[in-house]
């Protein structure tokens, strides 16, 4: 832990310049980036096929059991770095998605991919999931900020690494890039895990904004920490644990929310391209469509976080979801570049100006304790959605030839994700609310 200690103290150092928080929020967007080469998985396709003559659906299928890997290992990963620490959740990590993909270049049989593409996919919890719940123990002031920078990192992951896969390909053949990604991973992940740190107390540090060990400020109407009346004071919320977050209304509400807005992104993800080419749109076009979503997602991430500290947390994620429901009811009616090109821009900030939030309304609503297995739990939930949207678009699309029905469920998910959350409520303990009913 040499190289992190040196780090810490470089931080800790001369007049402070650097709060160690800021380390942790770049730890968590390189972390998140690694998700990159899962959805490279396409690179692959036409390799995979020349070689051993595999259908297109026998290997897309593995995203489906990917993601099924995620659903279930999402909450066990949170539970187990509430418990042991992030750090070696990390390394965990590391050493899973690093052999799984070393493996996938070592196979001769479809299962033998699978076996090989699941293993990697263990990992995946913990380069995901974590880095939203790691970043909030850091960060009281500037935590829309910090939420926005480490969900970037899934954003950024495509553009680095499809091109990356492409261009080992091309060199070295699919086997030979296959070993190289699987010890880049294993790099990346170690050194993201040499540098983390839990939490600020573990070297001697207090989140961001919170300076005395007194007070105690509550949140207000929007999910936030209300500092107004003293900003030093230490937010001295109730830590839940996840038994007791499953049995109030907000966790309910918080895992709808996620779910619906999960289906609309990935069935927008999938079948756009699919839309635009039947929409008279250039395939070159529509395929960069679709690179464009994730770009400038980055850039809604980095914003909607900071919009947040600025607007609250609510008030910005009912803003992104209801414009994001209009503008799929504009979609089935986009059939020019120009107009397609507006869409993609447009859609895809304001879906990466609703990432950072949900994370955070978690967060600020059930403390940091058991913050990493209550945010595995509704993960998982999302997950689903993801499941869902992808389906629902294909089905539909089966069924009637088109997408206008489809597109027009995805802005009624965001629709009614959006009005969900003028009904969140700050939770009540199920035993605070069982006093408060027997003295009523």
């Amino acid at each position: 832990d040499y190289i992190g200690a040196k780090m810490r103290s470089f931080c800790r150092g001369g007049d402070e310049k650097i709060f160690y928080g800021w380390i942790i929020a770049l730890c968590a967007f390189i972390s998140a980036q690694t998700y990159g080469f899962f959805f490279s998985l396409g690179i692959f396709f036409k390799p995979l096929q020349d070689e051993f003559g595999w259908g297109a659906g026998e290997i897309s299928i593995i995203h489906s059991f990917h993601i099924a890997v995620f659903i279930v290992s999402m909450p066990i990963v949170g539970r187990l770095a509430d418990r042991h620490g992030i750090k070696k959740i990390f390394v965990i990590s590391a050493f899973l998605m690093g052999i799984g993909f070393f493996l996938c270049g070592m196979v001769d049989k479809l299962w033998h991919f699978y076996m090989a593409y699941l293993i990697a996919s263990l990992g995946v919890a913990a380069t995901t999931g974590l880095p939203t719940t790691i970043v909030q123990r850091w960060f009281v002031k500037k935590k829309g900020l910090a939420l926005g920078i480490a969900a970037s990192g899934i954003g950024a992951g495509p553009l680095l690494a499809a091109p990356l896969s492409e261009y080992l390909i091309s060199l070295y053949g699919w086997r030979v890039s296959y070993f190289i990604i699987g010890g880049l991973v294993w790099i990346i992940i170690m050194l993201v895990a040499i540098a983390i740190v839990d939490k600020p107390e573990d070297i001697n540090l207090r989140p961001l904004g919170e300076e005395e060990p007194h007070g105690s400020p509550t949140m207000d109407g929007n999910g936030q920490i209300d500092l107004s009346h003293n900003p030093s004071a230490r937010p001295k919320k109730k830590e839940w644990t996840a038994r007791d977050a499953m049995r109030t209304r907000a966790f309910f509400t918080l895992g709808i929310i996620w779910l619906l807005c999960a289906i609309p992104i990935h069935l927008i993800m999938i079948h756009i391209v699919n839309f635009a080419i039947n929409a008279g749109i250039p395939k070159e076009t529509a395929a960069a469509g679709l690179g464009f979503i994730g770009g400038v997602s980055i850039a809604g991430r980095l914003l909607g976080g900071a919009f947040a500290d600025i607007m609250g947390l609510k008030r910005s994620l009912i803003i992104a979801t209801l414009l994001s429901s209009g503008m799929l009811i504009w979609l089935p009616f986009i059939n020019t570049t120009n107009a397609f090109y507006a869409f993609v821009i447009i859609y895809g900030f304001l879906y990466g100006a609703r990432v950072p939030q949900i994370p955070g309304l978690i967060g600020n609503y059930f403390g940091n304790k058991n913050l990493a297995e209550i945010m595995g739990l509704l993960w998982a939930v999302a997950a689903i959605g993801s499941i869902i949207g992808s389906l629902m678009g294909g089905f539909i699309f089966d069924s009637t030839g088109g997408y206008f029905l489809a597109f027009l469920l995805a802005s009624l998910c965001f629709g009614t994700a959006g009005l969900l959350v003028f009904f969140l409520k700050t939770p009540i303990p199920f035993k605070d609310l069982k006093i408060k009913k027997e003295q009523i």
